[in-house]
């Protein structure tokens, strides 16, 4: 008993340890974060403010739907600071190797003059292209789970759940990405902030990256302003939602089928033709292009046939919808 007693509370002891140890360290990194943020604001606010603001304007609209944590004004400061300090930090470290390497001076200017350059522009395209990527990763991610989260409003409408219910019944599954946390933001303007149910779909539905989303969060408040039946309404929206979603499915599974024709006669059947031909040429001894037969054989089974097969599934990986 002792022993079993002893066990439990050190059980509980190193779980109180582990999670102060794993709380302790995102306060950190948010605390950095933060410091991070005044400094870039402190240095390039202003600049931001009356030079470069209007340069960027067009890059508002992916910001908002990409649900940055932070403004807009704080992020284009960030991008810069972040982008001079990579420059600097590159220049340095090409300053250094050419010190240990001594390299010819040519090498040396090239590298100490396009090295620095290559890598702000890097980071600074990067922070670029960010709000962007992050927009239509939650717009796949909304379009994805839209489906089976109407699904799950519309089960539980039929309890007769109001509305602030519904979604804060929807936010605690996680399992729908994106459109938990929208739906956990609705909930938060209704329970928090104390914005009436209208008010909280349209702030949600201003800030959203998908169409389809918007679409249904418009159909819903109407309903809801013109006293319509939410359940009714949630019913139907998911039998649409799941008939789009199915065909969809099939759609694609149709044309996986294509592009298996098109594998086999492109990335199979055609390379062993080619390499069939340059094996005859080559014991005649012939040239193509004035090229060797043996090496374009090399070429194409170690170059050409991997890259073709690698770009080939990057294109099924960019068209394959989500799951």
């Amino acid at each position: 008993m002792v022993k079993s007693k002893v066990k439990r509370k050190s059980g509980k002891l190193i779980k109180k340890i582990n999670s102060s140890a794993v709380t302790k360290n995102p306060k950190k990194e948010y605390e950095h974060y933060k410091k991070l943020k005044i400094l870039s604001t402190q240095f390039f606010g202003e600049l931001v403010d009356k030079k470069c603001m209007k340069y960027f304007e067009h890059l508002k609209k992916p910001f908002n739907s990409a649900d940055m944590d932070t403004m807009f004004r704080t992020y284009l400061s960030m991008m810069f600071l972040i982008s001079i300090a990579a420059y600097a930090s590159a220049f340095i470290f090409t300053g250094v190797m050419i010190l240990v390497l001594s390299p010819s001076l040519v090498t040396s200017l090239l590298s100490i003059i396009f090295v620095p350059i290559i890598v702000g522009l890097l980071i600074f395209t990067y922070f670029y292209l960010y709000p962007s990527l992050k927009s239509d990763s939650r717009k796949v991610s909304i379009e994805t789970n839209l489906p089976f989260a109407i699904n799950h409003m519309a089960a539980v409408a039929e309890s007769g759940a109001t509305p602030s219910s519904i979604f804060s019944v929807l936010a605690k599954f996680k399992e729908y990405g994106e459109i938990s946390k929208e739906a956990g933001r609705i909930s938060r303007n209704m329970n928090m902030f104390g914005l009436d149910v209208i008010s909280a779909l349209r702030d949600v539905k201003s800030r959203s990256p998908s169409k389809q989303f918007k679409d249904f969060l418009e159909g819903l408040t109407t309903v809801i302003q013109t006293g319509g039946s939410m359940k009714v309404y949630l019913k139907e929206e998911s039998k649409e939602a799941m008939f789009n979603y199915r065909i969809n499915r099939e759609k694609y599974t149709d044309m996986i089928s294509i592009y298996a024709d098109f594998y086999t006669a492109l990335l199979i059947a055609a390379p062993l033709v080619m390499i069939a031909v340059l094996a005859i040429l080559n014991t005649i001894g012939g040239t193509v292009f004035g090229l060797p037969t043996d090496l374009l054989i090399k070429i194409g089974i170690f170059v050409a046939i991997p890259v073709l097969n690698i770009m080939f599934l990057a294109f099924l990986q960019m068209t394959q919808p989500s799951m």
